[in-house]
């Protein structure tokens, strides 16, 4: 049997209503990442992504969190012509992150194998945006596709894979529908099958039948 870690739900109630449907012709849409600046999280592949996306497509990217390859990202970001776009946030207290989440339109985390192996399991993050009924972009590394399923509770791309993520990205970019249907998907699949609490109670029920 196998049972989640999961997300502690009443930590993070659902969001208070629908968000606006922006589809990067007038106002930005909102990108929202959270992660540790390091080489799993490939946010290298995430910015070169952000790079190859059409000029006229109006986008912005607050980034929550810090790592040892802080500095190297942003200096990618800046070598790409990216940084007026995107918002550095360092890292927060989860008010802010549940308010980031809430204010946001889309996630993106391009998870990728590190050079020396090292990988996620399965990004609490991702269940946190979905619990906010927010549309994910990720990468098909480790247990991600355990929680999101490419075109129903999400969209899956290969990892390493700048031009994928891109397209991926341009099309959700310009579809707020599309945005608003995987974000609801997903906020339903994590309060059936990624609540901590039931977990906890399917581990005593085996315990105790035992």
């Amino acid at each position: 049997a196998l049972v989640y870690h999961g997300l502690d739900l009443p930590r993070f109630p659902p969001p208070p209503g629908p968000r606006p449907k922006r589809d990067g012709a007038g106002a930005p849409v909102e990108l929202l990442s959270i992660g540790r600046l390091v080489e799993k999280k490939g946010y290298d592949v995430l910015l070169r992504a952000l790079a190859l996306l059409p000029p006229a497509l109006n986008w912005r990217l607050t980034h929550i969190g810090r790592g040892e390859l802080e500095a190297a990202t942003k200096a990618l970001a800046e070598k790409l012509g990216l940084s007026k776009r995107i918002l550095w946030r360092g890292a927060q207290p989860q008010t802010e992150v549940l308010s980031a989440l809430r204010q946001s339109d889309l996630f993106v985390l391009a998870c990728k194998v590190a050079d020396d192996g090292d990988r996620d399991g399965l990004p609490n993050v991702l269940m946190e945006a979905q619990s906010q009924a927010l549309a994910c972009l990720a990468t098909r590394v480790s247990g991600i596709p355990e929680l999101i399923e490419d075109g129903v509770t999400g969209v899956l791309v290969e990892e390493k894979n700048p031009a994928a993520f891109a397209a991926a990205l341009a099309a959700l970019i310009r579809d707020p529908d599309a945005r608003a249907r995987l974000g609801a998907a997903g906020a339903a699949r994590l309060r059936r099958d990624f609540d901590f609490a039931a977990g906890v109670e399917a581990i005593f029920a085996r315990m105790s039948a035992g």
